[in-house]
């Protein structure tokens, strides 16, 4: 007879002792039904689910464990490291093992101070947490706070290492283009966030299986239990276009040259016209405290400008290559010229009503320059400042990179031929300008800037970034035509400070009035702010450099050929020894 016969067998039977039946039946059932779940549970746990436990009992043994890869550097042009990667140790804490959250995180707070995650009151919130079992106290410290917290022996209190990013040549030398990473190491700007996915590693981890000692001590790993590493991989390194030494003077004859002029602000950047590469880039800004420093923001190629008279030979040529006017062309200068709504006067006067279409760049005519792209048709104009590049943006594709602004042919005016003519009506950032001029100094043909020039990977092989392909913007004969003419600007004209000893230099000054939020050039209190400026290239007739300097709202009212054009000129005087470029010979000897 069975367990369960039995039982209705037992139920049908009345009890001899007076036990009334339906006692005796309920009793019957919770038996029943004790014995059917316990069943039920065993197939569960053996036969439907058993993965389930056994991971949970897996959980309990195995302990994994992050490796963090160590992020690729960033290195100059030289292969001297700017930025790299350094193991730090952080502290973190199990809440649940603390038995006095307000005196631990005061504890912690008073070793590392401001390195903490938070002030006391923080801490003290993160460790009361009792469902917690894992909380930050403290990232990426020095090594002697590390052994203070060490020293404490805190309950719940442990350390683990991170990787830090460091600069090994200062913390300013160029940090608007390297930007930076937050605190996991995750690229938030610049070109850590530009290459993040290429300088980011491959993390690894590390399996092991314990158990608790006797007494329920620390965990103590299995002998022959289960081990697993997986070695991270380290994440590829940046090779960069940059000088580091010819970086670090740029900024610091910036920061001199802006704070002598109270200025609010200045950026230059120098490039190797032939093949793009730009050799230093910087940009610095006075603070609140009146002091100047280099900034975080690369106003490179982030600040749009109307760029003023450094877009006249742009305008000059686009008459040469349509054989519109020569640099022989004469042009009546008057006082002031009217054209349709718009009056356009010079700041001084000529010895002669009449200049040629050479002197009225040399001297930075409005007028002159207003009346001779009259020639010139909007589309002509419109078409060759495209092909410039304005309005474009580099092939940098910098985090943040502006493409300018050049409206639509629809949208032009009736004056919008000669304001664009004089650098108005149009923006442009200090890059795109630049590129510009990089155009005349290699023969009319357009090079895109570059930063990266080759990938480290983490093999140690080494590739090689090929840059974009150029094009042809202008003529041969008429790119040296322009060159001609920039030069005798520096010789003869507005930007003969900007002059190295030994050397002919090609360029060109700008003066502007900065816009203002409100749409025109005063603002609220009706003062007007000056932009001023100087781009060019040395030497000559063989360009080996090519800079562009602008610097924003001086104390008092100057120009480009004041102010930016010795600034160049010094640039220039220091970079032209650093790379030993000798003299070459001059562009007016050789083309007469």
């Amino acid at each position: 007879m069975t367990a369960i016969s039995g039982l209705v067998h037992l139920v049908r039977t009345p009890p001899r002792n007076g036990f009334s039946g339906w006692r005796f039946a309920a009793l019957a059932v919770l038996i029943v039904g004790v014995g059917s779940l316990m069943i039920w549970r065993l197939v569960s746990l053996q036969v439907l689910h058993p993965e389930r436990y056994v991971e949970h009992g897996e959980n309990q043994r195995i302990r994994s464990a992050p490796l963090a890869a160590e992020r690729g550097a960033i290195l100059d042009r030289n292969n001297v490291e700017l930025v790299v990667s350094s193991a730090r140790q952080s502290i973190w804490a199990d809440p649940r093992v603390i038995t006095d959250p307000a005196a631990t995180a005061a504890a912690i707070v008073a070793a590392v101070g401001e390195d903490a995650e938070g002030d006391v009151e923080l801490l003290t919130r993160r460790l009361s947490n009792d469902g917690a079992k894992f909380a930050w106290m403290a990232r990426q410290l020095d090594d002697e706070m590390v052994a203070a917290i060490v020293d404490l022996e805190l309950p719940g209190i442990y350390t683990l290492e991170e990787q830090a990013r460091l600069t090994p040549s200062g913390s300013e030398v160029a940090r608007a283009i390297l930007g930076r990473t937050d605190v996991d190491g995750i690229g938030v700007s610049g070109l850590e966030k530009q290459y993040d996915d290429l300088l980011t590693g491959e993390p690894g981890r590390v399996v092991v299986e314990r158990g608790l000692a006797s007494g329920g001590g620390q965990p103590l790993t299995i002998p022959n239990g289960r081990y697993e590493l997986v070695t991270p991989t380290e994440g590829s390194s940046l090779i960069l276009t940059l000088d580091r030494t010819v970086q670090f003077e740029v900024e610091s004859l910036l920061v001199d040259h802006v704070t002598a002029a109270g200025a609010q602000s200045g950026t230059v950047v120098m490039s190797r016209p032939a093949t793009g590469e730009i050799l230093a880039m910087a940009t610095v800004v006075r603070g609140e405290d009146g002091t100047v420093r280099v900034s975080g923001d690369n106003r490179a190629v982030t600040q749009i400008i109307e760029p003023g008279s450094i877009s006249k030979p742009l305008a000059l040529a686009a008459l040469f290559e349509a054989d519109l006017a020569t640099p022989d062309t004469q042009v009546a200068v008057t006082d002031r010229v009217e054209i349709y709504d718009q009056v356009y006067t010079d700041a001084v006067g000529y010895e002669s009503d009449v200049l040629t279409a050479a002197q009225v760049l040399e001297y930075s005519s409005n007028i002159g320059t207003a009346l001779l792209t009259q020639r010139l048709s909007d589309e002509q104009m419109y078409e060759n400042l495209d092909a410039f590049g304005i309005g474009r943006s580099t092939g940098l594709d910098f985090p943040g990179e502006s493409a300018g602004v050049l409206h639509p042919l629809d949208d032009w005016s009736g004056v919008s031929l000669s304001q664009t003519s004089i650098g108005y009506e149009y923006s442009a950032t200090p890059l795109q300008m630049l590129r510009a001029y990089n155009v005349f100094a290699n023969g009319g043909v357009l090079v895109e800037p570059h930063l990266v020039s080759g990938v480290i990977e983490a093999d140690g092989d080494l590739e090689i970034l090929s840059p974009r392909e150029s094009q042809r913007v202008l003529s041969e004969e008429t790119a040296a035509t322009m060159t001609t003419l920039l030069a005798g600007v520096v010789r003869n004209g507005t930007g003969q400070l900007a002059s190295v000893p030994g050397y002919e230099i090609a360029g060109k000054t700008g003066t502007a009035w900065i816009a203002q939020p409100n749409g025109g050039y005063q603002d609220a209190s009706g003062n007007r702010h000056l932009r001023t400026s100087f781009a060019g290239y040395l030497p000559a007739s063989n360009p080996e450099l090519s800079i562009i300097v602008v610097i924003d709202d001086p104390a008092e009212e100057s120009s480009g050929g004041r102010l930016a054009a010795p600034l160049f000129g010094e640039i220039s005087n220091f970079a032209l020894q650093k790379f030993r470029i000798p003299p070459a010979e001059s562009v007016h000897e050789e083309r007469g």
